[in-house]
């Protein structure tokens, strides 16, 4: 028997959370750039530590309006906060989201920091990185690109889940 879980992804415009779905999903990559406009759902069944568990994904559209991801928090079970490493402006979203949506605190949540076969044009430092353990989330570097993380990230976050039951 399968328990399923609704799991948001969360991240500024063109940070690479439909890619990454994509990756996680199809294992496929699209060069070209597609905008999400609301939200996408999509669905993965996964087998985790003998247990079964289908992972409901939604793909918020990235949007820094207040209030903006509010409605689509409803009934969330765990979440991705997805950053690029090669855009600073998207650490900050992690932290003004959090202020406004208290209650997601308290979410199973991972963080991925995207774009990390671009690493040499990375801007984000090792100490931002490290910063990001005040919110006790397991960080990933992942690559919507190649791959790589992206299968971790999402499993971990599985577990988080499965362990909550």
């Amino acid at each position: 028997m399968s328990v399923a879980k609704k799991i948001c992804l969360i991240g500024r415009f063109a940070v690479g959370k439909t890619s990454l779905v994509k990756q996680f999903i199809e294992k496929q990559f699209g060069e070209k750039y597609k905008t999400t406009v609301g939200v996408s759902i999509s669905t993965k069944n996964l087998t985790v530590e003998n247990k079964d568990i289908s992972l409901v994904i939604w793909d918020i559209a990235g949007f820094e309006q207040d209030g903006h991801y509010a409605h689509y928090m409803r009934g969330v079970h765990g979440l991705i906060w997805v950053l690029d490493g090669t855009e600073p402006e998207s650490f900050k979203i992690l932290e003004t989201i959090n202020n406004s949506l208290p209650e997601i605190k308290q979410v199973p949540s991972v963080c991925f920091i995207n774009k990390c076969d671009l690493v040499d044009e990375w801007v984000i430092k090792e100490s931002e990185i490290n910063s990001l353990k005040e919110f006790n989330y397991a960080v990933y570097k992942t690559s919507a690109k190649t791959g790589e993380n992206v299968e971790a990230g999402f499993t971990k976050l599985a577990s988080l889940l499965l362990s909550s039951l």
